[in-house]
């Protein structure tokens, strides 16, 4: 399983995955909106999600601040050219859920 399901008083709210670029887990929060007042968008499929918008995580270390922008569509997850890990650019699989727990 690509996704595991965010519930919060029994009703599904998002859906985290591993994110094999930040080597750590991402969640899609369908039911809050974004920073632009939109929901994501899915396509119900926990195989092969697509997301829409694209998801941007930002978050700070000691020495810098992390950037992971991706657009997730079909299962694969497209890492856009701001992001600041080794996956900038590439498009890869959404990995099995599994594979991290």
């Amino acid at each position: 399983m690509k996704l595991i399901k965010l519930t919060q008083d029994g009703e599904i709210v998002g859906y985290t995955f591993h994110c094999p670029g930040c080597k750590s887990e991402h969640s899609v929060w369908t039911e809050k909106p974004n920073s632009n007042g939109a929901k994501w968008t899915f396509n119900e499929n926990l195989e092969a999600p697509t997301f829409s918008p694209s998801l941007m995580i930002s978050y700070s270390g000691l020495e810098k601040r992390w950037i992971c922008h991706s657009s997730i569509s079909d299962g694969q997850i497209t890492f856009l050219s701001d992001c600041s890990h080794d996956l900038a650019g590439k498009t890869v699989m959404i990995p099995d859920f599994e594979d991290y727990r």
